[in-house]
């Protein structure tokens, strides 16, 4: 089995882990495990909990390479129009990860920002860049050390902005981290794939998504979240690369929200494109520093 593959065998286990038993069509893929020689009944087992863990209750065929020793079940190769989506977006997130990638975030609406940057995961070093009217908000991460500062914006000021900011001057945070703050602490789903798009799967299953395919072979997924001040509708479509790996999210959510005493309502749309993975990303450290003590 290559690395791809031990890793989203071991994935799809780790991801079901504590999952309720499920039932398969167990005499179906038993006739279909005679009809070929015996090999990779585990894997078979991990990924058909895993989808039906997603609410995809279709059995499915995965063929990939084991060692001729180890007993199990050959199934039979699945062509790629019989690949359940769930797999699709786990296989996806799988081949994304402990890569390094540059990424844009658009957020519309009034006030909406965009995020640019860069980030490789081994090394922990990115860099992500906010533009506002006054400055350009600026995160830097060096081998897992956080820096934040803001930077002039090109073109003029507006004329009531920068007078009393400090271009250049960057906060040193303590202790050490393995991600970008971008989207706040990378739980919810557009936040997980932002700094990590292996993080993707996880936060989707944590969000009870239900994950389908559009007519055009991009990947759909819906889940809903309330809390005692409101609730939330998101649905969105995930575009993959030549590569297989997770090129484009496209994210709606409707909302409504009474936490000021009064009833609320919105749409946000946001797209995070991820792109050029594997480039080299360097970042150097601002000559400008001060720590900061939280």
């Amino acid at each position: 089995m290559n690395d791809i593959d031990d890793r989203l065998v071991r994935g799809l286990h780790d991801l079901v882990d504590g999952e309720p038993d499920s039932a398969p069509d167990v005499p179906a893929l038993l006739e279909r495990g005679r009809r070929g020689r015996r090999r990779r009944a585990t894997a078979l087992a991990g990924t058909t909990c895993a989808l039906l863990a997603l609410g995809v209750g279709t059995a499915v065929t995965v063929t990939t390479n084991a060692p001729p020793e180890r007993p199990g079940v050959t199934a039979q190769a699945a062509r790629p129009e019989q690949v359940p989506p769930a797999l699709r977006l786990v296989s996806a997130a799988t081949a994304s990860e402990n890569i390094s990638y540059r990424m844009r975030l658009d957020n519309s609406g009034p006030g909406g920002l965009t995020y640019e940057g860069a980030f490789d995961p081994r090394t922990a070093t990115g860099y992500v860049r906010v533009p506002h009217d006054d400055s350009i908000q600026t995160e830097l991460l060096i081998d897992g050390t956080r820096y934040e500062g803001a930077e002039r914006p090109q073109g003029e000021l507006p004329p009531d902005k920068g007078p009393g900011e400090t271009y250049g001057r960057y906060g040193q945070y303590p202790g050490k981290y393995d991600r970008l703050a971008l989207q706040g602490d990378g739980n919810a789903v557009l936040g997980a794939v932002a700094p990590d798009p292996a993080a993707l799967f996880a936060a989707l299953k944590s969000a009870n998504a239900t994950v389908t395919e559009n007519p055009d072979g991009t990947l759909h997924f819906t889940y809903t979240a309330a809390d005692r001040d409101g609730s939330s509708s998101t649905s969105g479509d995930v575009t993959l690369d030549r590569d297989g790996r997770i090129g484009t999210v496209a994210l709606t959510t409707a909302w409504e929200s009474t936490a000021k005493g009064r009833l609320d309502r919105g749409t946000v749309t946001s797209t995070l494109a991820l792109y050029d993975y594997g480039v080299q990303v360097t970042v150097e450290r601002p000559t400008d520093v001060v720590m900061v003590s939280r």
